[in-house]
């Protein structure tokens, strides 16, 4: 599936100049306690986490953005040696991921 070099770019951005929390279980967690303004979802994750995430993130009125790959090619798009499969936004940064227009 191919992507747009501009998610990517801001994806980067993201992890340079904001601050984020990398992991399912832990975005789990900032998105619960209220942390989280957004969060990034890879594309075939395990139901169960998929679920819980979207879950959570509707309760808390919190941005959703697919990424359209797989974990390992989000964890590559960032720049980690890993697969991520989710990153939660805790604050932007110079990053333009949370603005409405996306």
């Amino acid at each position: 599936m191919p992507r747009t070099s501009s998610l990517d770019n801001e994806l980067r951005r993201l992890l340079k100049t904001g601050k984020v929390v990398i992991g399912a279980k832990r975005s789990l967690d900032a998105i619960r306690l209220g942390k989280a303004k957004g969060v990034v979802l890879a594309t075939k994750l395990p139901k169960y986490i998929e679920d819980d995430v979207l879950y959570y993130a509707k309760l808390s009125g919190i941005k959703v953005i697919r990424f359209p790959g797989s974990s390992y090619e989000l964890g590559t798009a960032v720049g980690k040696p890993f697969p991520i499969s989710t990153i939660a936004i805790l604050d932007p940064g110079d990053s333009n991921l949370l603005e409405e227009g996306e």
